[in-house]
């Protein structure tokens, strides 16, 4: 996977302040659909690695940072540009529609 675990002290650091395109995807251990989502996430991760910054958050570990987006549900995608929401997607979203959205929102590319 291309994409790393990210924790309430290193989540300003990272995601606020460098205000790169990011994905935090939030899921739990319990939760097959977030193991099948973090699965898909990590090969999704592999093509856009090097325009988009991609965290895996576990809601259990880190309840601050669920705590702080809303998160109540996994799997729940969030997707941030300049340290801003743009969008916030919950369940499970397909392969070809994450791709679609990163395009749209990251890469000026049309959707």
């Amino acid at each position: 996977m291309n994409y790393k675990e990210i924790t309430k002290n290193s989540f300003e650091e990272i995601v606020i302040a460098q205000r790169q395109p990011t994905i935090l995807i939030f899921g739990a251990k319990w939760s097959g659909n977030s193991e099948i989502m973090s699965n898909m996430m990590g090969r999704v991760s592999q093509e856009f690695e090097s325009e988009v910054q991609f965290f895996n958050v576990d809601i259990e570990d880190q309840n601050d940072i669920a705590q702080f987006f809303g998160v109540h549900k996994v799997p729940t995608t969030i997707l941030l540009k300049d340290g801003e929401v743009i969008d916030f997607i919950k369940g499970f979203i397909p392969a070809h529609k994450i791709r679609k959205k990163i395009k749209a929102n990251f890469l000026q590319e049309e959707a």
